[in-house]
């Protein structure tokens, strides 16, 4: 029997797993609140009364949900996670046994992490009950484990509401006696060959593109490059296998995909861990082409992938059928997945409105057949363009990017049909294409006040951009004019943060793309405007620009190259941008300390506030993506804080993961966003960030993405980073002690463990400092002490200090 341990924080973490079952969920009320409703419908999602499983526990045998148990492993996961993205309500089940042995009796403390409902039993014995479900911030429930010697089965039933991003996980954390125990899975004579699998695998490790490991590859290992192609045709395809089975090492290919499975396939699992090859993670280039052969190239890339895969599961085709009409490129499917298409905005799949967007900008431009246009015109009649209309979905009508489209989409439907009535709205086209341009007009009007709440997202401000372009070219030409000033504003801001190429930025929202700024989606926007820059396929939103009359602002090149030194607000938030030839520095404040500062007003928690309103839908946007309004101490989502850079592939950050492990789909995520915000300065080329994790918090490490493979020279310490690439510098420096951790990315990632910690950044130029020593002893000059009493970080004439901040507006 392999004897395995708990983690460094006392997480078990290795169970046997049954499930996820997923099944639809049906519920037919309605709500004009989308995010009461759901809250709503996750008080009914989970069965009261959990009576204790009989069946026994066996690898490969079915559970009480019908499904088979197995091995559950997930390199680097505190927690047994499968998250994942649903595009229609699920009810989600899943089960998890593992054992705990001790020498003695004893009376255990621990804690269950879950964003689910949740139900343990301790050898039978029912001992935690967690219910409803949440979607936010994560929860704790307290009890205790009355241990017997011997083995002890812990039995744990999870249930949760499958809508968009869900949080399938649960952690259980051990509180006392740690040392004293020792786990056990059930089924130990063939789950023992697969607990040593999985310790191989988490002895491989990448440097200087050679792969290693413990001795030999075992029988059955595999190696895949993952061209990590966005084409859903080529889900099954993009993977190039090859076995490795006993060799001692395998020396990478630089020139194929970065991205890197490998896998051991036992008689009873296969197991497979992702790394990456950060050193055949590489901008790709447009080869000299002009404005206008850059631009057809880019269309013609868009239109060669067949529809863009959705988490693997389906694709969305729209905007690659958009680029082949605009340059000829039909094929003969093209009008199968228009029919395709038209299915998954009847059955209202989240980001259906993305479908609708595109499909109105088909028919506004191109002639259609009587069956097709019979079709299209059943389907956007039958459409839910707004909550607050007839039937229920897991579509989010909220976030900036989605208000905006389905407004648009509201204005142009009600447009091209004006006389027929559109039952879900209870309205005639003339009616819907009224109320809902008043809309768009709403959102127009607050974007010109405040600025954009997502602003500078590498993901979705490409989704705004493709929705303007449709307000733009669809619109009366007052509205039409606004919509165009506000889309040269978007490129002007992510122009203005474009350093050598890549936009480096703090972002109100944002993936895991952010550790290689070079491969986020919105370098298409960029590539387009100047095809010297790196290009990405930017999920083929550029498909709507292939048919649009909207023409890019001059001066863009320009502000991609020019110095700048700078603070602007938008939303709530105040960004501070440093750019120069050697490096930049940029971030967000929190909390920000200029005088004349008014948060906008939250109406979500107002009981008497008109729900009818775009200012409300604004106020859920904040409630469910987070807010924009900067404060240490505030429960983060996907905000993007601070980058330092010296060049395109070179950036680094620190942040408080909201996931254990790099393969996470969490929001916020293990490089992306933050758990828990922290107070954050920045003064030119000094950045200073202090972190206090709270008890109620379950990740009790912040950690530094520093890629030192990356670097031409490093200087790693204890409490020190330093690199130098080209003529830049920068330097970190932290309060704890950094310690280097592999898990998707080999020496890449510095982690320090504690409750309160603080990071300086220091940036330079090869004008300055003649060598990496002499930046090194300059960064070192600013003394930086952290006070962890009064959570003060002290850095020459730079001062930060952690004022904890709660905000009702982040608990759903």
């Amino acid at each position: 029997m392999e004897k395995l341990h708990l983690n460094r924080s006392g997480f078990l973490t290795n169970y046997l797993v049954s499930g996820p079952r997923e099944t639809d969920f049906i519920n037919h009320e309605t709500d004009d609140n989308q995010l009461r409703y759901e809250k709503y419908l996750r008080s009914l999602v989970a069965d009261k009364r959990m009576t204790f499983p009989e069946e026994p526990v066996a690898l490969g045998e079915t559970s009480r949900l019908g499904m088979p148990w197995r091995y559950y492993y997930h390199y680097g996961n505190w927690f047994v996670d499968e998250s994942t993205f649903y595009s229609t309500l699920q009810k989600v089940e899943l089960d998890a046994v593992t054992g705990i042995m001790v020498e003695r009796d004893l009376t255990v403390k621990a804690v269950v992490w879950s964003y689910s409902a949740v139900d343990v039993w301790c050898n039978g014995e029912p001992v935690c009950h967690m219910d409803p479900p949440v979607y936010k911030p994560i929860r704790k429930e307290s009890m205790e484990l009355q241990l017997k010697k011997g083995a002890n089965q812990i039995y744990v039933s999870l249930q949760t509401l499958g809508v968009r991003d869900t949080r399938t996980l649960f952690g259980i954390q051990i509180l006392n006696h740690t040392a004293d125990i020792t786990v056990v899975l059930p089924d130990e004579e063939k789950t023992d060959e697969l607990v040593r699998t999985e310790n191989w695998l988490g002895s491989l490790g990448i440097r200087d593109s050679v792969m290693t490991y413990e001795g030999n590859a075992p029988h059955g290992t595999w190696l895949s490059y993952d061209s990590q192609s966005p084409d859903f045709a080529q889900v099954e395809s993009r993977k190039e296998w090859q076995e490795i089975s006993d060799r001692d090492k395998v020396i990478l290919d630089e020139e194929k995909p970065g991205v890197i499975l490998v896998s051991v396939k036992k008689e009873h699992a296969v197991l497979t861990r992702k790394v990456e090859n950060i050193l055949a993670q590489k901008p790709v280039y447009s080869e000299g082409k002009s404005f206008e052969e850059n631009r057809d190239a880019i269309f013609r890339r868009i239109g060669n992938a067949e529809s863009l895969s959705r988490g693997d599961k389906f694709g969305f085709s729209i905007s690659n059928i958009l680029a082949r009409k605009a340059l000829g490129m039909e094929n003969g499917k093209d009008m199968d997945l228009l029919y395709e298409t038209l299915d998954q905005i009847e059955s209202r799949y989240d980001c259906s409105d993305f479908l609708v967007c595109g499909l109105i900008r088909y028919l506004k431009n191109y002639p259609v057949d009587e069956s097709m246009s019979k079709r299209a015109k059943e389907v956007l009649l039958n459409w839910r363009y707004w909550m607050d209309q007839k039937g229920s979905d897991a579509m989010c009508f909220w976030s900036e990017n989605h208000s905006l489209m389905f407004y648009t989409c509201a204005m142009n439907a009600g447009e091209m049909y004006p006389d027929d009535y559109f039952p879900r709205a209870d309205m005639t086209g003339r009616e819907l294409s009224k109320a809902s341009r008043a809309k768009v007009e709403c959102w127009l009007e607050d974007v010109e006040e405040h600025g954009f709440e997502e602003f500078l997202s590498t993901v979705y401000m490409c989704v705004t951009f493709a929705a303007l372009l449709n307000v733009i070219d669809y619109s009366e030409p007052e509205i039409s004019a606004r919509a165009v000033k506000i889309t040269d504003r978007l490129l002007e801001m992510l122009c203005r943060h474009t350093y050598d190429g890549v936009i480096i930025a703090p972002m109100g929202r944002v993936y895991r793309e952010v550790v290689h700024p070079f491969e986020q989606g919105a370098q298409a926007l960029m590539n387009l405007i100047n095809p010297k820059v790196p290009y990405s396929f930017g999920e083929g939103w550029l498909g709507f620009y292939a048919s649009s009359r909207y023409r890019l602002p001059t001066g863009l090149v320009q502000l991609m190259e020019e110095p700048a030194d700078e603070s602007y607000s938008t939303g709530n938030a105040l960004i501070a941008l440093k750019k120069t030839p050697e490096y930049c520095m940029t971030s967000v404040q929190s909390p920000r300390m200029d005088p004349g500062f008014n948060r906008w007003k939250n109406l979500s928690l107002d009981p008497e506030a008109d729900p009818s309103t775009c200012e409300y839908t604004k106020s859920l946007n904040e409630r469910f993506h987070g807010t924009t309004c900067f404060e240490p101490g505030v429960y983060g989502y996907q905000q993007h804080m601070w980058y330092a850079a010296l060049d395109k592939e070179t950036d680094l950050f620190t942040n408080h993961p909201g996931g254990t492990c790099d393969s996470s789909s969490m929001r916020p995520g293990f490089w992306y966003g933050n758990g828990v915000m922290p107070a954050l300065a920045q003064k030119g080329n000094l950045l200073g960030a202090v972190y206090h994790i709270p008890g109620e918090h379950p990740i009790h490490f912040t950690h530094a993405y520093f890629p030192a493979p990356k670097f031409q020279e490093t200087r790693i310490r204890e409490h020190w980073l330093l690199g130098r690439q080209n003529n830049g510098f920068a330097a970190l420096w932290c309060s704890g002690v950094m310690e280097p951790v592999d898990d998707q990315l080999f020496d890449c990632e510095y982690r320090t463990y504690g409750d309160d910690m603080a990071y300086f950044c220091v940036c330079g130029s090869s004008h300055d400092f003649q060598s990496l020593d002499e930046f090194a002893v300059y960064a070192e000059s600013y003394r930086p002490e952290f006070n962890e009493k009064d959570r003060t970080l002290t850095a020459g004439g730079l001062i930060v200090r952690f004022m904890e901040n709660h905000d009702k507006t982040q608990y759903i």
